[in-house]
């Protein structure tokens, strides 16, 4: 894990030098005030450590001194210090002052291929059966095979089939879970087979799309809140579930919803050398708050229930990137404070995990004493499109 308050200070520095190099400014003077201009813009748009404690960054070197690091002068009479890489997409940058936009994708791609067969490794170190089906969820690196694909076929896992969950950014789990819930429901309907357990793996790598020299508060914000984040779970029968006497988040219902007329306001495109966001933020969470109620009363209405009869009762699970999108939620549901404590908690003590979010805490839920069983969760995401889904569980 980084601490927010090293990230934010590598990260400026490493701005104004791709910025001073793109702009061929090479002077004290130049640089310094590249420098002064970020700060401020970091100070306005950046993640706080007061917002978010560290973020983890699967890329990031294991380094000795970081302090010297954000002590070191970018440039010194007038000439640029070469310096050990933060990243390595930006080795040319860092050592030889050339290359601010960094590595092409193809070499950000291979090494979202090698994190991913590290990471996965790992997360699989200590499992022996093979599940029925395994799903891929990403929005950050794409190659073929894929590292779900090179982890069965080094396992030998030759009877699990492999599907992908590609591009739905923030809003990937509940699209994959709902997946997850046919591909179960269907090998019991006469499909030639029955599954007793579907695995989504979550790989998400935005550390691999920092831009340096884009100096926009969009992309100053997005560089300096999100996590890289691997995880695991599983959907199982309501049988293995309880066979095994295991505890687990039985889905009552989910709910899928594109806000109309929105496609142009938010927008995720594969492009070189990373991957490009972009956003009219006020516009995005205003339709947010403005159709988040549609959503939770639509999902609601189709298990029978009533929102505002439960409403005091739930545990809510809300993706959120930073601040802006929890208030717009908060106000679209009318929350209070203590309803949002979870999301809030996990941002300050993770990043943003993107896909990974609303997974994470479901985890914290399910292995929480204080939340008994029977007890209902709200899940709310969202992403470009912009489409927001919602989930319904109860703790079993």
């Amino acid at each position: 894990m980084v601490p927010q308050e090293v990230s934010l200070a590598l990260l400026t520095k490493a701005m104004t030098k791709a910025i001073a190099v793109r702009e061929g400014k090479e002077s004290d003077q130049q640089v310094e005030k590249i420098f002064r201009r970020l700060k401020v813009l970091f100070s306005q748009f950046a993640a706080s450590p007061d917002k978010i404690k560290e973020r983890y960054m699967a890329i990031w070197p294991q380094h000795d001194d970081f302090q010297a690091l954000v002590k070191a002068n970018i440039c010194e009479n007038n000439r640029f210090v070469p310096h050990d890489p933060v990243f390595p997409m930006f080795n040319e940058l860092a050592q030889h002052h050339r290359q601010p936009e960094g590595a092409s994708l193809g070499v950000r791609m291979e090494l979202y291929r090698q994190e991913c067969e590290r990471h996965l490794s790992v997360l699989y170190d200590n499992v022996v059966s093979p599940p029925d089906q395994m799903i891929h969820v990403t929005s950050t690196g794409y190659c073929d095979p894929n590292p779900v694909q090179l982890l069965i076929s080094e396992r030998g896992w030759h009877d699990t089939i492999v599907h992908n969950s590609y591009n739905k950014a923030c809003n990937g789990a509940i699209p994959a879970i709902r997946l997850a819930d046919a591909l179960m429901q269907q090998s019991y309907g006469g499909a030639g087979r029955t599954d007793s357990r579907v695995d989504i793996i979550h790989s998400e790598m935005f550390s691999l799309h920092i831009n340096l020299t884009h100096n926009h508060p969009v992309n100053i914000s997005l560089v300096n809140s999100y996590s890289d984040s691997f995880f695991r779970y599983s959907l199982c029968s309501h049988e293995t579930v309880r066979t095994k006497g295991m505890r687990g988040l039985k889905i009552i219902g989910i709910k899928d919803y594109t806000i109309p007329g929105s496609s142009s306001v938010c927008r995720w495109m594969v492009s070189d050398p990373s991957f490009e966001f972009t956003i009219d933020v006020l516009q995005y969470f205003r339709l947010i708050r403005k159709h988040v109620r549609q959503l939770v009363d639509r999902l609601f209405a189709g298990v029978g229930m009533e929102f505002d009869d439960v409403r005091d009762s739930l545990v809510y699970g809300l993706q959120m990137s930073s601040s802006l999108p929890m208030k717009e939620i908060k106000k679209g549901l009318s929350l209070s404070d203590d309803q949002v404590a979870l999301s809030k908690k996990l941002l300050y003590e993770q990043g943003y995990l993107s896909s990974a979010a609303l997974p994470f805490m479901c985890k914290q839920i399910l292995e929480s004493d204080d939340v008994p069983v029977g007890q209902k969760v709200l899940c709310i995401g969202y992403a470009q499109g912009v489409t927001m889904s919602a989930m319904l569980l109860e703790k079993v």
